[in-house]
């Protein structure tokens, strides 16, 4: 497959098989999966799951959990498929607009909802040249809708995690649904004192709570080069598959 790369995550515990060139995975679906409360026996979506790489670190962590996902580009089903024999790790995955979820979907409730939205709204910035890449990282879909779509998929007390662009907070507050509150938001920084790119955002369905803005996951050592060496946390996330789950 030259098209392809398998690739190694979580120190090896999974293998990811993704396109050679265009979009491809890396650490975010790793610490959006590692954030997510999940215990055995519940129910999780994937909207816009790419080739799966959030919910097989999932399953990898957590066992006895079904995994569901939605993608529209068929080339990323098929890999999420491939993927799910190649990890031994069962993944429903459906090809399809997150806008149009087919009946499988549709009939269910879950108890988690996770995302790794296209980064920028199309409408206000320029369009790649890839087109795998292009799906992956701007979309004409605002962001308000994949909000209701993960509300709407969400059972009561369940819980919905989105890992997005920082400067995307202000929109995603102004169109929060009403079923959505005990919002948590963890910045995602590359070292101490510096600004946070991204932001990983928790809520729960009916949520009551106030407000919450947990400490920073903090990626690398203050002194190392850029991208070399992880900080001892983060490195266990990567390596190690373990949890970053610190906001509740």
């Amino acid at each position: 497959m030259p098209e392809f790369t398998k690739d190694n995550f979580l120190g090896g515990g999974i293998r990811i098989w993704q396109p050679k060139k265009g979009y491809r995975a890396g650490i975010d679906p790793i610490l959006l999966a590692a954030s997510v409360n999940v215990s055995e026996g519940q129910k999780v979506l994937d909207l816009g799951c790419g080739v799966g790489t959030a919910s097989f670190a999932i399953g990898y962590r957590v066992k006895n959990v079904e995994l569901y996902g939605v993608e529209i580009q068929k080339i990323f089903v098929d890999l999420g498929n491939l993927n799910s024999k190649e990890n031994g790790i069962e993944f429903k995955i459906e090809c399809c607009n997150i806008l149009s979820l087919s009946s499988n979907i549709t009939s269910k409730s879950f108890d988690h909802v996770i995302a790794n939205p296209p980064y920028f709204d199309r409408k206000s910035s320029v369009e790649g040249i890839n087109l795998s890449k292009e799906k992956s990282f701007g979309d004409t879909c605002p962001i308000s809708e994949w909000l209701k779509v993960a509300a709407k998929r969400t059972k009561p007390k369940g819980f919905v995690h989105f890992i997005v662009r920082t400067d995307r907070l202000p929109e995603i507050f102004r169109n929060m649904p009403n079923s959505l509150g005990s919002l948590v938001i963890t910045p995602v920084i590359s070292r101490k004192n510096e600004n946070a790119k991204l932001t990983i955002l928790h809520a729960k369905k009916n949520g009551r709570g106030g407000f919450i803005i947990s400490p920073p996951i903090i990626l690398h050592p203050l002194n190392s080069e850029p991208s070399k060496k992880y900080n001892l946390k983060v490195d266990k996330v990567l390596r190690n598959g373990a949890s970053l789950i610190n906001w509740i």
